[in-house]
């Protein structure tokens, strides 16, 4: 049990009485094994998880498959070294093919979700009028979508930060004053958060309504099963349908056991992302006539600025993302020079280490300020503009994802863009 748990008798929902009846199964102690069901869904995070609870409600029988482990409230010790090799891709490792870009990653029960930092925002009015008068999408306006926003934001308890900001986030709120730019208050996915600041590396309080501890219980209860410890490694297609999904079993230190776990079903989501996704169907060798799986990933290339002061920060205390601007984000609309959301992240010692990118002595001393140390990011609007290519995913020798994502002169312009605007706030 971890210190919050213990001090405060905070039950984890996975070893409660009612998890009990759970259908939770461990794939590195299962033999070859053979399951079947009504829907497959491929990845627990927010689309995954969200889709099993609405399905296995309807009275469907649900198989959920995700390639990481389950860890819960218990596990969630608000140390580094646990957390990103247990909850994060490749260790909170996984970079671009040229190593220019880091992608932290969920790879946990929950996704995601369990690690992001909690901001919780719409997709913006802008992106959805791009999407249908650029590729004709239909059903996704302001209007139509809201009902569903509004939905999940009641599910998942998402309400504006009332607390005020940490000295992390001020940094931000204070120069957006001081220069005469909007700021707002970030939405949060939080019921009774103790503002401790580590949702990085796993909620100890429960407090994260990540889909860990929402849509996840709420299909179990119903009767879905979770397969962790699975990872999804092809799809089994015979003629023009997909029947299964091929898995393989990862031990306690996520290598491959050597078992294999086939899940046969009629229908099947992928919910496991823009990386993982397009691997599984590379892997899967999935018709593709038009060449276009793994073509046209997006990320949000993130731009870092750091900056030190005379008074103490704690960058690593309190509500880690509470303040945002999108004064920078859409100055010519959609498309045209990349636009970037500003935001400020938690710093934790390793993960700061990580992007402080020092060494020798003068990495010790950085590091040594950290308690006087704020950061701030950028967050590249990627994908709107023809000059915004985007990358594309990739299989290494051992099948897993490459993601091939160079930083062409239309990022490099909004990076540089970016940075004066960090430093002049």
């Amino acid at each position: 049990m971890n210190i919050v748990s213990e001090v405060r008798g905070i039950k984890d929902p996975y070893n409660d009485e009612t998890s009990k009846s759970w259908a939770t199964l461990d794939a590195g102690k299962l033999d070859n094994s053979t399951l079947t069901a009504d829907i497959i869904i491929i990845g627990s995070g927010a689309g995954g998880a969200t889709s099993a609870e609405i399905l296995t409600a309807a009275g469907l029988k649900v198989i959920l498959i995700e390639e990481g482990p389950l860890k819960s409230s218990d596990d969630f010790t608000m140390q580094e070294h646990n957390a990103y090799k247990d909850l994060y891709q490749e260790s909170a490792g996984r970079m671009s093919k040229d190593g220019g870009i880091c992608i932290l990653q969920g790879r946990c029960v929950g996704g995601t979700t369990v690690v992001n930092w909690t901001s919780s925002f719409r997709t913006p009015a802008a992106t959805l009028k791009h999407w249908q008068s650029v590729f004709q999408v239909e059903g996704c306006s302001t209007e139509t979508m809201a009902p569903f926003f509004e939905k999940m934001e009641q599910r998942l308890n998402i309400t504006t930060w009332k607390v005020p900001p940490n000295a992390n986030n001020e940094v931000l709120s204070k120069g957006c004053d001081n220069l005469g730019i909007k700021w707002h208050s970030i939405p949060r996915n939080v019921s009774a958060c103790w503002n401790l600041g580590y949702c990085g590396i796993g909620c100890p309080t429960n407090a994260k309504q990540s889909m860990l501890v929402t849509t996840i219980p709420s299909a179990l209860e119903q009767g879905a099963t979770l397969i962790y410890n699975a990872r999804a490694e092809r799809l089994i297609i015979e003629g023009e349908k997909v029947t299964a999904v091929s898995c393989t079993a990862l031990d306690e230190h996520y290598q491959a056991t050597g078992k294999k776990i086939i899940v046969k079903a009629p229908h099947i989501i992928m919910a496991c992302g823009g990386i993982n996704g397009p691997a599984l169907l590379l892997r899967s060798n999935a018709p593709d006539p038009q060449r276009r799986i793994g073509k046209r990933t997006f990320l949000h290339p993130v731009a870092f600025s750091f900056a030190q002061f005379e008074n103490s920060i704690n960058p690593f205390y309190g509500a880690p993302q509470s303040v945002y601007s999108d004064h920078f984000q859409w100055p010519n609309g959609a498309t045209g020079p990349v636009g970037y959301k500003l935001e400020v992240p938690p710093l934790h010692p390793a993960f700061t280490s990580v992007l402080l990118m020092g060494h020798g002595q003068s990495h010790v001393e950085d590091i040594a300020k950290l308690a006087n140390t704020s950061a701030m990011i950028a967050l590249m609007r990627d994908g709107f503009d023809d000059d915004s290519v985007g990358g594309s995913i990739e299989l290494a020798d051992d099948g897993s994802p490459i993601v091939d994502y160079p930083l062409n002169d239309y990022l490099w312009d909004g990076i540089k863009r970016a940075h004066l605007s960090m430093a002049e706030l």
